[in-house]
């Protein structure tokens, strides 16, 4: 993965013995991000830790689809904003933006996206693969491998999975469950679609 990230910082491969705690970094990360979604620039905001530091303890600590998306997500508002859902202008011209696929939080979130799938990573949840489905949409412009699998996926939530008995989606697969998290996972990917 090394190899392929642009446009960023390299991330690092173990958080130095100063750093806090990954878990606190994962959130100050992620509130980090959202600074720089409201148009500051990694260089104007000084958070006061590694930031750097923070992406990779959050990276490496990953370990659910929720998570993975979540991370590439807030690597993706850290690191380029502008392809940002949550950006000042994230469809330019009515359109998805062409992206590098080489991109910190797209060479990430590639890793974990299957394609040929019904989902894009198989889950009992209905909302936490589709978490990873803006890196599918980003990805899809130059790959449309990708865009396919990002089409399944949009076509199994809002056409297959349960649904609540008021029309809401569920958030499990299994069972028909409202869950608040799903607001965060499945909306941004239905956003670019």
């Amino acid at each position: 993965m090394e190899g392929q990230i642009r446009n960023g910082p390299r991330l690092l491969t173990a958080m130095n013995k100063t750093s806090p705690s990954p878990v606190f970094s994962m959130a100050r990360l992620l509130m980090t991000a959202l600074l720089l979604s409201r148009g500051a620039m990694c260089a104007d905001v000084n958070p006061g830790y590694n930031v750097t530091a923070a992406a990779d303890a959050m990276t490496q600590l990953a370990s659910h689809s929720w998570e993975w998306g979540t991370a590439a997500e807030a690597l993706l508002e850290l690191f380029n904003p502008e392809l940002s859902v949550f950006g000042a202008n994230p469809f330019p011209n009515d359109r998805v933006p062409a992206a590098d696929p080489g991109i910190v939080a797209l060479a990430y979130a590639r890793q974990f996206i299957q394609t040929g799938q019904q989902t894009l990573v198989p889950d009992s949840a209905v909302g936490d693969p589709a978490s990873l489905g803006v890196s599918a949409i980003l990805i899809g412009q130059s790959d449309s491998t990708y865009i396919d699998a990002a089409n399944s996926e949009a076509d199994y939530i809002l056409n297959i999975a349960p649904r609540y008995s008021n029309g809401a989606i569920s958030h499990r697969s299994d069972v028909a469950e409202l869950w608040a998290d799903f607001i965060a996972m499945a909306p941004p990917f239905c956003t670019s679609l």
